[in-house]
């Protein structure tokens, strides 16, 4: 199930009810996903994109395979992508760092 999480009230995706649920969780147990980063979008096969929300610009990250790295956009240009349809689960690994 792909799909953007939702908001206090919304409909739920997955496991989790909503994206403020998973902020007030706090840090991952694992130690994959670093402390200020929400998951905020379900690409499946363990891929997510996360707002960093140490940052008032709302940059955001990836999570695949327990590795994390910066998109290099923020939040506003990453839902203008995701509309316009130039946002997609390839050009999101394309991103992955190497090493």
């Amino acid at each position: 199930n792909e799909g953007i999480l939702g908001v206090s009230g919304g409909a739920g995706q997955g496991n989790f009810a909503d994206i403020a649920e998973l902020y007030q969780d706090g840090l991952d147990p694992s130690g994959r996903i670093p402390a200020g980063l929400v998951l905020i979008y379900d690409w499946g096969c363990t891929i997510w994109s996360m707002v960093d929300f140490r940052d008032p610009a709302g940059a955001m990250w990836c999570n695949h395979e327990g590795v994390c790295w910066p998109q290099g956009v923020n939040l506003a240009e990453w839902l203008t992508g995701a509309l316009a349809g130039t946002l997609t689960v390839e050009t999101l690994l394309e991103s992955k760092p190497t090493s």
